[in-house]
């Protein structure tokens, strides 16, 4: 009897044995899929909504022909459907006039075309219009802009304006300061002269 014992007793174990590897084999199979289930079920976390921040300006679009420069366009249109050259003094002309009269939209759009005609007092009134060191003497343009001050003084310089050297010194010596102080855009304008 002792002999069954012992054989019951080395059956049990070597089958404890195979018993518990398979039972570790099946915990580590469970583990992994619950791992598994719960990696593809899980949602995140929401990111949370950032507060809103301050609203962007938008520009409220024009609703009469004054403000759209209607008149403008419609002598742009008669000029350049002239037969010949453009009469680019006109446009001049007409700009002083609407400027003159404060009609600024039309008196911008005027400026601005004989300017791109060549027009050397087109060119030298926009860029003064832009330059910052005479914006605010001027009231045509919301925001000064030294870059295109730059451009319609060398504009204005090509077609033969005298003035428009002087102005353009004028500009660096603004840009120079500026840039001391440092603005980046004035930096920026600064490479122009590189």
């Amino acid at each position: 009897m002792a002999r069954a014992m012992s054989t019951i007793n080395e059956i049990r174990h070597e089958h404890g044995a195979v018993d518990q590897r398979i039972v570790i084999g099946i915990v580590t199979v469970v583990i992994v899929g619950l791992a598994a289930i719960w990696l593809f079920t899980v949602k995140p976390e929401p990111e949370p909504v950032p507060a809103p921040g301050p609203t962007l300006d938008t520009v409220k679009p024009a609703e009469t022909a004054a403000e759209r420069g209607d008149s403008a366009r419609e002598i742009i249109d008669e000029l350049s459907s002239a037969e010949g050259d453009i009469d680019y003094a006109r446009a001049y002309e007409r700009a002083e006039a609407f400027r003159a009269e404060g009609r600024k939209a039309d008196a911008q759009l005027l400026y601005f075309f004989a300017a791109r005609g060549g027009n050397a007092a087109a060119a030298f009134d926009l860029a003064t219009f832009y330059d910052p060191n005479h914006h605010s003497q001027t009231g045509l343009m919301d925001e000064p802009d030294p870059f295109q001050a730059y451009r319609w003084y060398r504009e204005a310089g090509e077609a033969g304006h005298e003035s428009a050297s002087a102005r353009l010194s004028e500009l660096r010596a603004w840009a120079e300061q500026a840039a001391n102080g440092g603005d980046a855009e004035a930096e920026r304008l600064l490479l122009q002269w590189e």
